[in-house]
C-alpha cells in the first residue's frame, strides 16, 4: 500500500511545477507577441525568467531538505538553490537596465555583478567539491573539461563578437550573455563531472534534467535571447528538483555509468567547423593551413578512437575471464566445502559450522543444539549387491529426504561413506527426539533408485550441548550414540548419556583384551552332538568357542562375539575357530576311523562372509588340514545373507568346493522363506524359540510342523535347535523330526570329553 502511494506522489503534477510551466508558457506567449515588433514593455520580457530564478531556488531548497537523501546530494541540491537565489539578482538588474530610459543607457550596475560573479562562484565551487575519484579520473576530468571550456569560450567569443559588432548598445548586450553562456558552461561541466564519477543519491533523469537545462542556458547566452531560455532553463532545473524530492529515499537501481569521454571529441569537432569557418573569409594560405589542420586533427582523433575501442575490447575481454575467473573460485571453494554427490556440506565444513554454533549457543542461558549422526544400515550389502551406482543413487535421494525433514537454519553434512551429520539448532531433549523420529521415519519409505525398490534403515545418535562443549567432542559423543543404537536393532535411535560412555569404554577394554587373548591362546573350543532321533546317536557335532580370561574368568560368547564383530577381531579369530575344528576332526578320524563323527558345524559370521577371499581362506584350510570338505557344515544367520550381494556369493562359492551349509536360528528373521529361494542351503535348523513349549501349546506345534512341511517339500535337513526335554524329544519326532539338538541330548563338551564319549561307544583303532 505505502509502495502505491508513493508511486501516486510520483505522478501528481506539484503546485510548484504547475507555476514554472505558466511561467514559461507566459515567457513564450511575450516572445512571440515580440517578434514582429515590440508591444510590451521591457520588465514583461524580464518577469518570467525573475519568477523561474525563484521557483527553481524553492524547489532546489525542497530536494535538499527532503529525507533519506545522500548528505553530497543534499549539499549540492542546496548550492543550487543559492545559484537560482544569486541569479534573481542578476536577472532583476538586468530587467530594470533593459527598462527605457536614457538615465540607464550601458551603464554598468554593481548588482549585477553581485548576482551573476556570486552565481558563476558558487556553481563552480560546488562543481570543485563533487567527488571524483581516482587521481587518474581527476586528471582526466581536468583536462576534458580543459577542452570544453576553450570551445565553448571560443564560440561565446566568435559569436558575441559578431553580435557586439552590429549591436547599438554593446555594453548592455555584452555582459549579461556572457554572464549566462558561463554560468551554462560551469553547469554543464558540473553535470558532466557527476555523470562520469558518479554519486550515489543523485537521481539519474535528475542528471539529465539539469544537464539539459545548462545546455538551455548556455545556447540561450550565445544566440543573445535570455528572455526565452532562462524561463525554459530554470522550468528544467524545477523539473529536476522535484523528481529528486519524490524518489528521496528510495533505492535506486544501479545503472552501468557511461563516462562522456566523447564531449572532447566533440569539442574539438565543433572547433575544427569554426576555424574553417573562419578561415574560409580569410581565404588563400590561411585555409589551406587551417583545412591541414582539420584533417591531422581528424586523423589523431580517429586514431585515438580506434584505440579506445581497442582498450575496450581487451578490457571487455579481461572482464569476462575475470568473472569466470571468479566463477571458477566460486565452484573450488563450494566443492573444496561440500560433498560432489549430494551438495551437502562435508565434515570439513560441518565442523567450522558446528564451531560457530557452540560459541553462540549457551546452555547456561537456555541455547539448546543438539548433533545427531546418521547411518544407514546395510548400506555396503546394496553397493555389493547392486552396485555403486545404486548406492550413489540412493544417497542422493536419502540426502533430498533429510533436507526436507529439517528447517532452513538446520545444517545437514555427508560426512563420508553413508554417514551424515545434522545440527539442529534450538532443540534438545523431546524436541530433538520428535525431529529425528521424524527423519527415520521419512527414511523408512520405500527408496527408488536405478530402478530398484530399496528398503532403508538408519541408526542415529544424538548429542546434546553442554557448557564449554567441543565440536571434536561433540561429534565423538554422537558417534557413541549412534553405535550403541546399531547395538539396539536397525532404525533406532540412541540419545548419549554417561551410561553409553561407560559401556564404550568397557567395550573399548575388552575389545584389547580380545587382541591379547587372541595372541595368548586363551580361546578354546568344544562341541555340542547333533542327534539322530529317536535313538540319539551322534551324526555330527557343532564346534562353539569359549573364553577363559585370567583376568576376567569365563566370558560368554554373547559378551565378547558382538565386540569381536565392531572390532573387526571376529575374522582372525573365526579363522582360528575353522581350523582349530578342521585339525581336531581330522584327529579324530585318524583314532576312530567311520566311528568318528560324521560332520563338523563351525559358525560364520556376516562380517567373515563379506571379506575379499573368504571362500579361498576356506579352501587353503581345508587343503593344509586334509579334512573333507563334503563333512564341513558352515552354519550362518539369515541376517548375514538376508541382503545378499558378497556374503551369498561367498556361500554359493563354498558349495562349489564341496561345503554343506547351514541356516542356523531359522525362523527369527523377516524373509526366512524367500532366503530358500536365493541361498544354497542344505540344512535349516529350527530355532529354540519355536521348540520352547512345544509340548503343551499348540501354536508351537503348528509353526513345528509347518517347517518340517516345509523341508520336507524342499528337500532339506531340518535340525531342531534347543531341545531340553524328552517330551519335546518325542513330539519333534511325531511331527517328522529325524535330527536335534540341546541339553536333553549332551551340552557342549570339550575335546577330551568328545573322546571319552567316543570310547565308551567303539574301540579305538590299533596304533
Amino acid at each position: 500500500m505505502a509502495g502505491n502511494q508513493r508511486h501516486g506522489e510520483r505522478l501528481r503534477p506539484t503546485p510548484i511545477l504547475v507555476a514554472a510551466s505558466v511561467v514559461v508558457i507566459i515567457a513564450v506567449g511575450v516572445f512571440l507577441i515580440n517578434l514582429p515588433a515590440r508591444r510590451t514593455g521591457t520588465a514583461w520580457a524580464w518577469t518570467p525568467a525573475l519568477v523561474g530564478a525563484v521557483l527553481a531556488a524553492l524547489a532546489c531548497r525542497q530536494a535538499g531538505a527532503a529525507a533519506g537523501l545522500d548528505r553530497v546530494a543534499q549539499r549540492l541540491w542546496r548550492q543550487l538553490a543559492l545559484v537560482c537565489a544569486l541569479l534573481v539578482v542578476g536577472l532583476a538588474d538586468d530587467a530594470r537596465r533593459w527598462s527605457p530610459g536614457p538615465e540607464v543607457g550601458d551603464q554598468h550596475s554593481p548588482a549585477l555583478s553581485a548576482g551573476y560573479a556570486p552565481a558563476t562562484l558558487v556553481l563552480l565551487w560546488a562543481l570543485l567539491r563533487l567527488p571524483a575519484g581516482t587521481r587518474e579520473h581527476k586528471i582526466r576530468f581536468v583536462l576534458d573539461t580543459v577542452t570544453v571550456s576553450i570551445t565553448v569560450a571560443t564560440f561565446a567569443w566568435y559569436l558575441t563578437g559578431r553580435g557586439l559588432a552590429g549591436s547599438d548598445s554593446p555594453g548592455r548586450d555584452a555582459v549579461p550573455m556572457l554572464m549566462l553562456s558561463v554560468l551554462g558552461l560551469i553547469g554543464a561541466l558540473a553535470l558532466i563531472k557527476v555523470a562520469m564519477g558518479g554519486l550515489g543519491g543523485l537521481e539519474r533523469g535528475s542528471i539529465a534534467l539539469l544537464c539539459a537545462a545548462a545546455t538551455v542556458c548556455a545556447v540561450g547566452g550565445l544566440v543573445e535571447n535570455a528572455q526565452l531560455s532562462v524561463p525554459g532553463a530554470l522550468l528544467l532545473v524545477v523539473f529536476a528538483a522535484d523528481r529528486q524530492r519524490r524518489v528521496a529515499g528510495i533505492p535506486l537501481a544501479e545503472g552501468a555509468r557511461r563516462p562522456l569521454g566523447y564531449v572532447r571529441y566533440v569539442a574539438i569537432a565543433a572547433t575544427d567547423v569554426l576555424l574553417l569557418l573562419v578561415s574560409r573569409d580569410a581565404g588563400g594560405v590561411t585555409l589551406v593551413v587551417a583545412v591541414a589542420v582539420v584533417l591531422l586533427t581528424a586523423i589523431v582523433v580517429a586514431r585515438q578512437i580506434g584505440a579506445l575501442w581497442e582498450n575496450r575490447r581487451l578490457l571487455r575481454r579481461v572482464d569476462d575471464g575475470a568473472l569466470k575467473l571468479d566463477r571458477y573460485q566460486q565452484q573450488l571453494v563450494h566443492r573444496t566445502n561440500h560433498d560432489q554427490l549430494t551438495g551437502l556440506a562435508n565434515r570439513a565444513l560441518f565442523e567450522q559450522q558446528t564451531r560457530a554454533a557452540l560459541a553462540v549457543a549457551d546452555p547456561a542461558t537456555g541455547g539448546a543444539l543438539s548433533l545427531a549422526l546418521i547411518d544407514l544400515d546395510d548400506f555396503k550389502a546394496i553397493n555389493d549387491r547392486l552396485g555403486h551406482a545404486v548406492g550413489d543413487a540412493l544417497l542422493v535421494v536419502v540426502a533430498q529426504r533429510l533436507r526436507d525433514c529439517v528447517r532452513n537454519d538446520d545444517v545437514i553434512a555427508r560426512l563420508g561413506g553413508d554417514e551424515f551429520g545434522l545440527l539442529l539448532h534450538g532443540l534438545r531433549g523431546s524436541a530433538a527426539t520428535a525431529a529425528l523420529a521424524r527423519i527415520s521415519q521419512a527414511l523408512s519409505r520405500p527408496v527408488h533408485a536405478l530402478g530398484y525398490d530399496l528398503l532403508v534403515h538408519a541408526s542415529v545418535g544424538l548429542a546434546e550441548v553442554w557448557p564449554d562443549a567441543s565440536p571434536q567432542e561433540l561429534l565423538r559423543r554422537a558417534d557413541v550414540a549412534m553405535y550403541a543404537a546399531k547395538e539396539r536393532g536397525k532404525g533406532r535411535h540412541a540419545v548419549y548419556d554417561e551410561q553409553l560412555e561407560q559401556d564404550q569404554t568397557a567395550d573399548a577394554q575388552l575389545g584389547a583384551a580380545l587382541r591379547r587373548a587372541l595372541d595368548n591362546s586363551e580361546f578354546s573350543l568344544v562341541y555340542q552332538p547333533i542327534v539322530a532321533l529317536p535313538a540319539g546317536t551322534w551324526t555330527g557335532l557343532e564346534a562353539l568357542v569359549r573364553w577363559h580370561s585370567p583376568e576376567r574368568g569365563f566370558v560368554g560368547p554373547d559378551t565378547f562375539i558382538p565386540i569381536a564383530e565392531r572390532t573387526g577381531l571376529i575374522v582372525p579369530l573365526g579363522d582360528w575357530i575353522l581350523r582349530t575344528a578342521l585339525r581336531q576332526g581330522v584327529a579324530w578320524d585318524q583314532q576312530y576311523g567311520s566311528a568318528a563323527p560324521r560332520e563338523i558345524g563351525v559358525n560364520v559370521s556376516a562380517r567373515q562372509l563379506r571379506e575379499p577371499g573368504f571362500a579361498d581362506d576356506v579352501r587353503r584350510a581345508l587343503a593344509e588340514t586334509g579334512f573333507d570338505p563334503e563333512r564341513l557344515v558352515v552354519e550362518v544367520t539369515e541376517t548375514a545373507v538376508f541382503d545378499g550381494g558378497v556374503a551369498l556369493d561367498a556361500l554359493h562359492s563354498l558349495v562349489g568346493l564341496g561345503v554343506k551349509i547351514a541356516l542356523d536360528d531359522f525362523g527369527t528373521g523377516h524373509s526366512s522363506l524367500g532366503l530358500l529361494r536365493t541361498c544354497p542351503t542344505d540344512t535349516l535348523k529350527v530355532d529354540k524359540s519355536f521348540v520352547d513349549g512345544i509340548g503343551g501349546r499348540s501354536e508351537e506345534a503348528v509353526i513345528a510342523t509347518a517347517m518340517i512341511q516345509i523341508t520336507d517339500g524342499l528337500h532339506l535337513q531340518a535340525i531342531a535347535e534347543g531341545v531340553e526335554t524328552a517330551e519335546q524329544a518325542e513330539t519333534l519326532y511325531r511331527l517328522g523330526y529325524r535330527f536335534a539338538q540341546g541339553y536333553h541330548f549332551s551340552r557342549p563338551l570339550s575335546r577330551e570329553q568328545v573322546g571319552e564319549r567316543l570310547d565308551e561307544t567303539v574301540a579305538p583303532l590299533p596304533a
